[in-house]
């Protein structure tokens, strides 16, 4: 399954997309919103993905205050306009919710660590905005919650039993 992350915000979308093996977030492009203009914003992400064969959405749900509560309750309007869309052209999406705080801190430091400015980021369009960071951060996040665990992941902790040798 190839899912789509939405990092929704008043001015710009956060998009990020997997893999069809579910292991792998790359961050995609931010798309400008355009005020009062919801239909063209939902027409170009049913476009693009079905052109990247996408069924499930990941929406990126920001907590810790009443000004987030605002912008949570927002982005859920948007995904159920977006999912009466899908439905309205026969597209079947799936729509997962995910809690994105600091998402966007952490998409700060990786592009510090790379020398990309904060500004720069911002005014970026492509995979290395902000936003398309930090829709990629909390989609790797919510793939990793997906996958069974392994005895791989636990190779540095795991403490074999002890054998009795008499």
């Amino acid at each position: 399954m190839i899912f789509l992350a939405l990092d929704y915000g008043a001015r710009r979308l956060g998009l990020a997309i997997s893999d069809e093996n579910e292991r792998l977030a790359l961050p995609l492009q931010t798309q400008s919103r355009r005020p009062n203009d919801a239909r063209g914003d939902i027409q170009n992400l049913l476009s693009l993905m079905r052109a990247r064969g996408v069924s499930a959405l990941v929406l990126g749900i920001p907590g810790g205050s009443d000004a987030s509560d605002e912008m949570a309750a927002r982005a859920r309007r948007f995904a159920a306009q977006l999912l009466d869309a899908a439905r309205g052209v026969g597209f079947q999406l799936a729509v997962f919710e995910t809690d994105e705080r600091f998402s966007s801190a952490q998409a700060h430091g990786e592009l510090r660590a790379q020398g990309v400015s904060v500004r720069k980021s911002r005014d970026e369009s492509g995979a290395n905005s902000i936003d398309a960071r930090a829709a990629a951060v909390f989609l790797q996040t919510f793939l990793d919650s997906r996958r069974p665990a392994t005895a791989d992941d636990f190779s540095d902790t795991f403490i074999s039993p002890a054998t009795d040798n008499s």
